[in-house]
């Protein structure tokens, strides 16, 4: 017998029962009396009948403890009846008569007497005496008593016309299962299994609950504390939680136990299912889990080269492109229709002018420069002529000066263009309050994509690992995480349940089976498990992680045997453990800090991490780019101008050879292009007010005197130059000629365009 044993005794007598050796067994026996032992009349009659037979020297039949029913129903009986012919007696004269027994003559009294019995109500060992018309006894009452440690006692009572009342409340009954539990010694059945239940890493030799740790081992620690019980830790027979077999319609592992009475309680990660409800009663959950994946922890990625580029989607890139494009246009477009746009300073052409004192005309290439007999440039000293130029009218923005803007607005650079037309003013504002978000959205999310180190992981979900065939998962078979997969609706966990049947090499025998096959098959297997043994695992195995989050939610719970008493004061006792943060510092303990714990843990930095070659790299591979592509187009540039210049040389050589001088034209042509015929275009013209010629040697040819010497002054600048001599008196002659210079002078008004020919 033990308290998960329920008794209900049918005797009226059970007071006469000597109970001393169940009283603190726990089992809950429960009796109904119609004699209350500690009744005054009881005790009163009982010492009168004591007394009785003393005086007789007559052996007491009950022990001298109490009376059975049976005495005292007769006790009542002779009382009522002798109260009935009394009552009888008061009312009418009676008489009395000897009768047979065998003949059928009654007392003439008899039925009188019979009445007044029915009328008559007293209170007797029994309780209130009273009989119905019929002569059966009502209204009386049965007391319920219940054995406790200290004897029988009264916890309700029964009558005919209300049934039981019980007169404990909840309070009480509370107390007394409490006041069970002291000193009481409790199996509880559990199973090795980390961090819940482990053997302890010890030298010395030890038995009984010193061999073992863990989470278990502590919290049922806390909980005897509270309710003052010991317990023993039992193993599980054969190693298993509790399932069901629906063949043998038995129970094994854990469940198995408690069924079988070979535990008071399971403490262990023990799930709590409605099958198992069914078998076994649960307290509330201590610890609150889910199902989940763990996986190996995917590798780093790399970050990308052109990560600078990440803040903003590739479609905003794209967005961003076709606003400034759109803006250029239509700034161009806008600037060029509006009337108050002005206009630049664009390519001004001096022109020949007929008021006095100003004869300009075109830009000259030998303009500041004449020619020495060596070809070196000598500059002419001499005042500044005066221009009148026409310039021509084109908008500010054109085509490129728009593009330009546009951009540099965009990268937050200024430019030398600004709008000035109202339309174009709105333009840019909208343009430039576009920039100012974009720039300040990208700017705030550059940092993270550049420092944040990201994972590569080819699974992300359930979904994930459902819609796919390479990577294959299962869970321990026969276990809680196969039964949920198996009994779920839910499409994708009924296709991965699917999946599982078809292939029964993925399920496992244990979770440390799991673990190591998915350590063993480095990314291709996945071991569906509680989200508490992930936790544990994945904070001392760094190479695993938890992938997602829960499939579910469900809890563990303390397993007891059905209808047991114990089951609320235990679950008082989790609850008053988590509501004062015991539960939570215990799994601190055991999963971050016992046994390794905390091995996994990512140290955080003191500061902002370094950025490598790989996180800034694309910024330089732009700018490499983005230069040599400007030195490709310089030199395309460079290689077009330098055509455009020979093009222009053979042009002025088809000119020279028309105005040959002679024999000497050939050697005129070689002297230009030696001495660089671009040097000579120099921005803007310097015309002399005088200027001095050398000469490395003297003209003494009379008639082309005044003109200098042929081999002085380029034949091919004459007809495009106002620095060469107009006429014959413009020179100074020294006598006697001699290799030196000519002097020239010649001013500015008299310095026409010179466009006629040299004989």
């Amino acid at each position: 017998m033990s308290a998960y044993h329920n008794y209900i005794i049918t005797s009226l007598d059970l007071h006469m029962v000597e109970l001393e050796d169940f009283k603190y067994g726990g089992t809950n026996i429960t009796a109904f009396r119609l004699v209350n032992p500690e009744s005054d009349l009881v005790q009163q009659a009982v010492r009168e009948w004591i007394q009785g037979e003393t005086m007789f020297n007559r052996a007491i039949p009950f022990g001298g403890k109490s009376i059975k029913t049976e005495t005292a129903l007769m006790y009542d009986a002779a009382l009522l009846f002798a109260n009935a012919l009394n009552a009888l007696d008061r009312s009418q004269d009676i008489e009395t008569v000897n009768l047979d027994c065998n003949s059928e003559q009654t007392w003439q009294h008899g039925n009188s007497l019979i009445n007044y019995m029915k009328l008559v109500e007293m209170t007797g060992l029994t309780g209130k005496v009273s009989f119905d018309t019929e002569g059966f006894r009502s209204n009386f009452k049965l007391d319920i008593v219940e054995l406790r440690k200290e004897g029988l006692t009264q916890v309700g009572t029964w009558e005919t016309g209300t049934g039981a009342n019980f007169s404990r409340n909840y309070t009480e009954q509370y107390t007394e299962i409490v006041e069970s539990l002291h000193n009481k010694t409790l199996v509880v059945s559990t199973i090795l299994n980390d961090p819940f239940l482990m053997l302890k890493e010890d030298s010395k030799v030890l038995v009984g609950n010193d061999r073992y740790e863990g989470y278990s081992v502590d919290l049922i620690y806390e909980i005897s504390n509270i309710l003052g019980f010991n317990y023993t830790i039992k193993l599980v027979d054969d190693d298993n939680y509790g399932s069901y077999d629906k063949k043998t319609g038995k129970w094994n592992g854990m469940i198995g136990e408690l069924l079988e009475q070979k535990a008071d309680l399971v403490l262990a990660d023990l799930t709590i299912t409605y099958e198992r409800e069914q078998g076994v009663d649960f307290t509330m959950p201590f610890m609150n889990l889910g199902v989940t994946i763990l996986y190996r922890k995917p590798n780093k990625k790399d970050p990308n080269l052109f990560s600078f580029m990440s803040p903003l989607s590739v479609g905003v890139w794209i967005s961003i492109m076709t606003a400034y494009l759109a803006v250029s246009l239509i700034l161009y477009t806008i600037a060029r229709l509006s009337p108050f746009e002005p206009p630049s300073n664009n390519k001004s052409f001096p022109m020949e002018s007929d008021e006095s004192g100003l004869r300009l005309a075109h830009q000259d290439p030998l303009y500041e420069a004449i020619f020495t007999c060596t070809g070196n440039p000598v500059r002419t000293v001499a005042t500044q002529a005066q221009f009148e130029t026409v310039e021509t009218t084109t908008g500010t923005f054109n085509a490129m000066n728009s593009f330009w803007f546009v951009a540099a607005s965009l990268l937050g650079q200024g430019v030398d263009v600004l709008p000035s037309a109202f339309s174009t003013r709105m333009i840019a504002g909208l343009w430039w309050f576009f920039t100012l978000i974009m720039i300040s959205s990208y700017t705030a999310n550059l940092a993270a994509f550049l420092t944040v180190e990201r994972m590569e992981s080819p699974i992300e979900s359930a979904e994930d690992l459902a819609r796919q065939q390479k990577i294959k998962y299962g869970a321990v078979q026969g276990g809680s995480t196969a039964a949920f997969f198996r009994d779920s609706k839910i499409t994708t966990y009924a296709k991965m349940w699917a999946y599982m049947e078809q292939n029964p090499n993925v399920f496992t025998k244990s979770n440390r089976e799991g673990i190591e096959r998915v350590l063993k098959e480095d990314g291709d297997y996945a071991f569906m498990m509680e989200s508490t043994n992930v936790e544990y695992v994945v904070e001392r195995k760094c190479e695993l992680t938890q992938i997602g989050g829960l499939l579910d939610s469900k809890g563990y719970g303390i397993g007891l045997p059905p209808n047991s008493p114990y089951r609320t004061p235990i679950t008082s006792a989790i609850l008053q453990l988590q509501e004062g943060g015991k539960l939570h510092l215990l799994k601190e303990k055991w999963w971050k800090r016992m046994r390794g714990g905390g091995k996994c843990q990512e140290k955080p930095e003191g500061g902002a991490a370094a950025l490598g070659w790989k996180n800034v790299g694309g910024i330089f591979l732009v700018l490499m780019v983005g230069l040599s592509l400007a030195c490709v187009i310089a030199l395309i540039e460079y290689m077009c101008n330098r055509r455009k210049i020979r093009n222009r040389y053979s042009a002025v050589m088809r000119g020279a050879r028309n105005r040959s001088l002679g024999s000497g034209s050939q050697e005129i042509e070689e002297e230009i292009l030696s001495n660089g015929f671009e040097k000579m275009s120099l921005p803007g013209p310097d015309l002399a007010a005088h200027g001095t010629v050398s000469l490395s040697r003297c003209n003494t040819n009379p008639t082309t005197l005044s003109r200098g010497s042929q081999h002085s002054l380029p034949n091919v600048g004459f007809s495009n130059s106002c620095a060469v001599p107009a006429a014959p008196n413009g020179f100074v002659i020294p006598n006697p000629c001699t290799p030196t210079h000519y002097v020239h002078y010649h001013h500015q008004e008299q310095c026409p365009h010179y466009s006629k020919r040299m004989n």
